[in-house]
């Protein structure tokens, strides 16, 4: 079988497509053959065949150590004929590792790996690949190892792309304001998420997103929350701001298993009415700078009113905030990872500097904004690993 043959007969997932396809050697195989076996791409192991049996497997180094050549450089036809006999006559039995498993070819990897991490020294296994009855080939479990870590890579950049892609579609072009959204994951994958829905020109939904699990539970999560999003604008939905975020909570519901819950700001914008809605379920402190005579700006700070979505089947609303939209109007939010990082020293941003920054943010020009926050966490953190996303909103209304 060819390497060509072998990717089309298994799936990337199962364990023949990254076998080693060699067939045994015995002592019968020409000591000429055996080292052109091992010069294919500097094959590391043999399979071993006795008496129509696999043995086991005869490691490259080790039929090194017993001809004392090297199979790159100087190689002694003579010299390896006699070692390759001398192999049969005396050392098979302590110069190869016996074979633990022989599995075929179309058992998924990640079914091995779970198995070979739980055998002590796993790192030296080696396993036979069966296909159809035959002798396959074979691979280590290193391989198994460094393949499935190639693949995780993989998925983890591809999720990071699907989130990336999600996340652009929050652009807002609208003269009555402006709105900048930043999100820095902790991890290629997170659980950060903002959206943006415009189901008119004069009504808009903007959402901040907080889920309580972190990296592939949470990325699945916000990839759910922005094919919510994705729906409403394929189906021109519109309803009242209570109806959305019960639909909203009711996605989550049914997506995510008991435990995982998603803290959220949901700001509905009504250029109708002049007014915002504010729903904040669970969610960071909202700052509100309210502008004033004399070119002064007083702000206040609205806490969250409801539960995180995912706990409960409906909310009441009653509570929640309504703000007049004036000329000035500015507001901001950000997730707990803004607030919780912390830096070399073990020491906690914490709500005080993150109200000091977003004052400082006031008079700063738009194009500034975001370059001011992630200055602002990289400072902060240092050396440190960024332990939580940070996800940083900042509405502003001309």
């Amino acid at each position: 079988m060819s390497n060509e043959d072998q990717e089309q007969t298994f799936s990337p997932l199962q364990i023949g497509y990254i076998a080693d396809v060699v067939e045994p050697v015995n002592a019968a195989t020409d000591a000429e053959k055996v080292l052109k076996i091992f010069e294919v791409n500097k094959r590391e192991a043999v399979p071993i065949e006795q008496d129509g049996e696999i043995e086991g497997i005869l490691l490259r180094r080790t039929l090194e150590k017993t001809a004392g050549i090297s199979l790159d450089t100087g190689k002694d036809p003579l010299a390896f004929k006699n070692a390759w006999q001398d192999f049969w006559k005396n050392g098979l039995n302590t110069n190869i590792i016996r074979t633990k498993k022989v599995i075929d070819a179309t058992t998924y990897i990640d079914n091995i790996l779970e198995e070979g991490l739980k055998q002590e020294s796993f790192e030296a296994t080696w396993y036979v690949v069966q296909h159809r009855q035959r002798c396959l080939g074979i691979v280590s479990f290193k391989k198994i190892l460094k393949y499935t870590n190639s693949l995780h890579s993989q998925d983890l950049h591809r999720a990071s792309e699907i989130q990336k892609r999600l996340l652009q579609k929050s652009l807002v072009t609208d003269k009555r304001f402006n709105l900048y959204l930043f999100n820095k994951m902790a991890n290629e994958v997170g659980g950060d998420f903002y959206r943006v829905y415009r189901p008119d020109k004069d009504h808009a939904v903007v959402g901040c997103f907080d889920v309580s699990g972190k990296n592939i539970s949470g990325a699945l999560t916000t990839m759910a929350l922005g094919t919510c999003f994705t729906s409403f604008e394929l189906f021109q939905y519109m309803s009242t701001p209570d109806k959305t975020t019960n639909l909203i909570n009711a996605l989550i519901r049914q997506v995510c298993p008991p435990g995982i819950f998603v803290a959220c700001a949901l700001f509905y914008i009504d250029f109708i009415l002049k007014h915002i809605r504010i729903h904040n379920c669970g969610f960071s402190p909202i700052l509100i700078f309210v502008p004033q005579p004399n070119n002064k700006v007083t702000y206040k700070v609205s806490n969250p009113t409801l539960p995180p979505l995912g706990i409960d089947d409906e909310y009441d609303y009653s509570d929640s905030l309504i703000i007049p939209i004036t000329g000035g109007l500015r507001l901001c939010a950000y997730s707990d990872g803004f607030t919780d990082m912390l830096n070399i020293r073990g020491e906690r941003y914490g709500e005080e500097q993150a109200t000091k920054t977003i004052k400082r943010l006031h008079t700063a020009a738009p194009a500034d904004i975001r370059r001011i926050i992630f200055s602002e966490i990289d400072n902060w953190i240092g050396t440190a690993a960024l332990a939580d996303d940070v996800t940083f909103l900042d509405m502003r209304f001309n």
